[in-house]
C-alpha cells in the first residue's frame, strides 16, 4: 500500500523564534516540530505565557505538529531525587504542551551515556526505564499522543528496542536519528530501521562527516539518504520525518533533495 509521508521542519531553523517558523513552514508547505519550548532559564517563570505565545503562533500553522519534548540535563531514573523530580515534571509538561497545541507525537531522549560499560550500569537503566515509561505512558494514552524514544549517542537500538518491547504500548515507539545513527553507530541505518520494524514511528532526517553533529543539508555528508528510502520502502514502513536542519537554505535545500530522491525510488510521494 502506497501512503504519503508526512514531513515537518523543526523550529531550530529559526534559532525558536516559532513565528518566523511557522511560516517557514507553510512556505515549504510542510508541518513543523517545536523543538525546543521557550527559555529553559525562563521555564518555570514563564510556563503559562510561553504556552499562550506558542498557541498564538502555531494558529495560521497549515500542516500538522510534532514536539521534541524537554531533554536538557535530564534524567528522570536519576538516583538523585532533585534531578529525577525536575526530570519528570518536564517530561509531563511537555505532555501537557503537547496537548494543549494539538502535537500527536512527542520525541523524548533517553539520556543513556554510553560511556559507562557496566553491565550493572545497563540492567538498572533498562529496569528503571520500563518503570517510568510505564507510568508516563499510561497519561499519554488517555491524550492519544504517541511518546517516542530517539537515539543519541547509544551504538545500537539495542536498549531503546528493549524498553519499547517491555512497556507493549501502542503509545511508545521509536524514533530514528540518521545523523546521530551516522556519527555515533558502527550498525547501518538501514539495520536500525529493519530491527524496529512496527516500532519505528518517526524520524529526523539531517547529515554530517562523522565528525560532528552538525545538522547539515542532506546533501553534506556520508549518509546515504537514497539507501534508507529505499529500506523503509522495502519493509513497507511509512514514518512520519522531521527535518532536523539548521540552516534555512540548506533545509529548502534538502526539503528540493528528498522530494526528487522519493519519486526515483517511489516511496511515500
Amino acid at each position: 500500500m502506497k501512503r504519503k509521508i508526512e514531513k515537518y521542519i523543526s523550529s531550530t531553523v529559526e534559532f525558536h523564534d516559532i513565528y518566523k517558523a511557522v511560516e517557514i513552514a507553510n512556505e515549504l508547505d510542510l508541518g513543523l516540530e517545536i523543538s525546543r519550548f521557550g527559555k529553559l532559564r525562563e521555564l518555570d517563570e514563564n510556563f503559562d505565557e510561553t504556552l499562550t505565545r506558542y498557541e498564538d503562533a502555531i494558529k495560521d500553522l497549515k500542516n500538522g505538529l510534532t514536539l521534541h519534548g524537554f531533554f536538557s540535563n535530564l534524567c528522570p531514573t536519576s538516583k538523585d531525587k532533585g534531578i529525577k523530580d525536575i526530570s519528570v515534571k518536564r517530561y509531563y509538561q511537555s505532555l501537557e504542551i503537547a496537548s494543549v497545541l494539538g502535537a500527536k507525537t512527542v520525541v523524548f531522549h533517553t539520556c543513556f551515556n554510553n560511556l559507562l560499560k557496566q553491565q550493572v550500569y545497563r540492567e538498572n537503566f533498562f529496569y528503571e526505564n520500563v518503570e517510568f515509561y510505564n507510568e508516563l505512558i499510561s497519561h499519554f494514552s488517555k491524550n492519544n499522543i504517541v511518546a517516542t524514544i530517539e537515539n543519541v549517542h547509544e551504538p545500537n537500538n539495542e536498549m531503546i528496542r528493549s524498553i519499547i518491547a517491555a512497556v507493549n504500548s501502542p503509545y511508545l515507539k521509536a524514533t530514528i536519528d540518521i545523523g546521530h545513527c551516522n556519527l555515533h553507530s558502527t550498525v547501518p541505518i538501514e539495520d536500525w530501521i529493519k530491527d524496529y520494524g512496527i516500532m519505528l514511528h518517526h524520524m529526523h532526517f539531517h547529515n554530517n562527516y562523522k565528525d560532528e553533529d552538525a545538522h547539515q543539508s542532506l546533501k553534506k555528508g556520508s549518509v546515504d539518504v537514497k539507501k534508507v528510502l529505499i529500506t523503509l520502502k522495502e519493509m513497507e514502513l511509512y514514518p512520519t520525518i522531521t527535518f532536523e536542519i539548521f540552516d534555512k537554505e540548506e533545509l529548502k535545500e534538502s526539503v528540493q533533495y528528498l522530494n526528487e530522491l522519493q519519486k526515483e525510488v517511489g516511496y511515500g510521494v
